[in-house]
Protein backbone atom coordinates (compact mmCIF):
# COMPACT_ATOMS: atom_id res chain seq x y z
CA UNK A 1 0.00 0.00 0.00
CA UNK A 2 1.54 3.83 -1.23
CA UNK A 3 1.59 6.32 1.86
CA UNK A 4 -1.01 8.93 1.49
CA UNK A 5 1.65 11.26 2.15
CA UNK A 6 5.31 10.73 0.27
CA UNK A 7 8.63 12.32 1.03
CA UNK A 8 8.49 13.69 -2.44
CA UNK A 9 5.67 15.89 -1.73
CA UNK A 10 6.82 16.89 1.43
CA UNK A 11 10.49 17.92 0.12
CA UNK A 12 8.37 20.01 -3.05
CA UNK A 13 5.96 21.70 0.10
CA UNK A 14 8.93 22.95 1.95
CA UNK A 15 10.81 24.00 -0.97
CA UNK A 16 7.97 26.37 -1.84
CA UNK A 17 7.32 27.27 1.85
CA UNK A 18 11.12 28.76 1.90
CA UNK A 19 10.46 30.63 -1.93
CA UNK A 20 7.26 31.80 -0.94
CA UNK A 21 7.61 32.54 2.33
CA UNK A 22 10.45 35.64 2.79
CA UNK A 23 9.54 36.36 6.52
CA UNK A 24 12.31 37.14 9.10
CA UNK A 25 12.20 36.83 12.60
CA UNK A 26 14.54 34.99 15.00
CA UNK A 27 16.67 32.51 14.24
CA UNK A 28 17.00 29.14 16.73
CA UNK A 29 20.18 29.97 18.16
CA UNK A 30 20.84 33.31 17.67
CA UNK A 31 19.58 36.83 19.62
CA UNK A 32 16.47 37.45 20.31
CA UNK A 33 17.30 41.96 20.01
CA UNK A 34 15.70 41.88 16.34
CA UNK A 35 12.68 40.28 17.34
CA UNK A 36 10.69 44.14 16.54
CA UNK A 37 12.68 44.52 13.06
CA UNK A 38 11.18 41.45 12.71
CA UNK A 39 7.35 41.23 13.25
CA UNK A 40 7.52 44.39 10.82
CA UNK A 41 9.56 42.70 8.03
CA UNK A 42 7.18 39.51 8.32
CA UNK A 43 3.36 42.15 8.31
CA UNK A 44 2.58 40.14 11.20
CA UNK A 45 -0.54 40.73 12.30
CA UNK A 46 -0.18 40.27 16.08
CA UNK A 47 2.60 40.14 18.08
CA UNK A 48 2.62 39.33 21.96
CA UNK A 49 5.33 38.08 24.71
CA UNK A 50 4.73 36.58 28.01
CA UNK A 51 7.67 36.08 30.51
CA UNK A 52 7.54 32.92 32.67
CA UNK A 53 10.27 32.60 35.57
CA UNK A 54 13.03 31.23 33.38
CA UNK A 55 12.21 31.91 29.74
CA UNK A 56 9.75 34.39 27.33
CA UNK A 57 7.90 33.30 24.86
CA UNK A 58 7.06 35.49 22.01
CA UNK A 59 4.61 34.66 19.87
CA UNK A 60 4.00 35.83 16.31
CA UNK A 61 0.88 36.11 14.09
CA UNK A 62 1.75 35.85 10.18
CA UNK A 63 -0.76 36.87 7.56
CA UNK A 64 -1.66 33.22 6.41
CA UNK A 65 -2.83 32.87 9.89
CA UNK A 66 0.36 30.39 11.31
CA UNK A 67 1.25 31.40 14.91
CA UNK A 68 5.32 31.61 15.90
CA UNK A 69 6.37 30.81 19.27
CA UNK A 70 10.03 31.58 20.02
CA UNK A 71 11.36 30.88 23.33
CA UNK A 72 14.37 33.26 24.71
CA UNK A 73 16.52 31.86 27.44
CA UNK A 74 17.23 34.83 30.12
CA UNK A 75 20.62 35.47 27.82
CA UNK A 76 18.65 36.41 25.31
CA UNK A 77 19.25 33.61 22.94
CA UNK A 78 16.28 31.91 21.18
CA UNK A 79 16.85 28.27 22.20
CA UNK A 80 13.74 26.78 20.61
CA UNK A 81 10.84 27.72 18.00
CA UNK A 82 7.54 26.33 17.32
CA UNK A 83 4.46 26.84 14.82
CA UNK A 84 0.86 26.11 13.97
CA UNK A 85 -1.41 26.92 11.11
CA UNK A 86 -2.23 26.46 7.74
CA UNK A 87 1.04 27.35 6.14
CA UNK A 88 4.75 26.63 6.90
CA UNK A 89 6.79 29.50 8.27
CA UNK A 90 10.18 30.24 6.39
CA UNK A 91 12.17 27.21 7.81
CA UNK A 92 15.13 28.09 6.60
CA UNK A 93 15.14 31.58 8.85
CA UNK A 94 13.36 30.01 11.65
CA UNK A 95 15.54 27.31 12.39
CA UNK A 96 18.99 29.45 10.69
CA UNK A 97 22.14 27.74 11.34
CA UNK A 98 20.19 24.47 12.09
CA UNK A 99 18.62 24.56 9.17
CA UNK A 100 20.92 22.48 7.03
CA UNK A 101 21.32 19.66 9.11
CA UNK A 102 17.10 19.64 8.83
CA UNK A 103 17.23 19.31 5.56
CA UNK A 104 20.09 16.60 5.65
CA UNK A 105 18.44 14.38 7.65
CA UNK A 106 14.49 15.12 5.90
CA UNK A 107 15.90 13.45 2.78
CA UNK A 108 17.40 10.51 4.22
CA UNK A 109 14.26 10.29 6.43
CA UNK A 110 10.75 8.84 4.57
CA UNK A 111 7.36 9.46 5.50
CA UNK A 112 5.73 12.32 7.30
CA UNK A 113 6.44 13.78 9.87
CA UNK A 114 10.20 15.00 9.54
CA UNK A 115 12.03 14.56 12.36
CA UNK A 116 16.03 15.22 13.63
CA UNK A 117 16.94 14.20 17.24
CA UNK A 118 20.18 14.74 18.08
CA UNK A 119 22.55 15.24 21.04
CA UNK A 120 22.41 19.18 20.05
CA UNK A 121 19.30 19.65 17.81
CA UNK A 122 15.79 18.52 18.03
CA UNK A 123 13.37 19.10 15.41
CA UNK A 124 9.68 18.00 14.38
CA UNK A 125 7.80 18.94 11.71
CA UNK A 126 4.55 17.51 10.15
CA UNK A 127 1.07 17.97 8.69
CA UNK A 128 -0.23 18.82 5.77
CA UNK A 129 -1.67 21.46 3.68
CA UNK A 130 -3.89 23.84 5.90
CA UNK A 131 -2.51 22.43 9.08
CA UNK A 132 1.12 22.30 9.88
CA UNK A 133 2.77 21.46 13.14
CA UNK A 134 6.21 21.29 14.22
CA UNK A 135 8.95 22.42 16.59
CA UNK A 136 12.59 22.72 17.30
CA UNK A 137 14.84 23.33 19.84
CA UNK A 138 18.75 23.83 20.99
CA UNK A 139 18.66 20.70 24.24
CA UNK A 140 22.51 22.50 25.36
CA UNK A 141 20.67 26.19 25.18
CA UNK A 142 17.74 24.89 27.38
CA UNK A 143 17.68 27.67 30.76
CA UNK A 144 18.23 25.63 34.10
CA UNK A 145 15.55 23.89 35.14
CA UNK A 146 13.43 24.27 32.09
CA UNK A 147 12.24 20.86 30.08
CA UNK A 148 12.04 20.38 26.65
CA UNK A 149 8.52 19.97 26.60
CA UNK A 150 7.86 23.73 27.11
CA UNK A 151 8.68 24.14 23.32
CA UNK A 152 5.12 23.31 21.79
Amino acid sequence: MKPIFDTSVARAMLGAALVYAPLAYGSLGQSASSIANDEASMQAVSHASVAQAAYSVHTITLPSGTVVREYVAPNGIVFGVAWDGPTLPDLKTTLGAAFDRYVAASSTGRGNPLAVSADDLVVYSGGHLRAFAGHAYLPAALPAGVNASVVQ
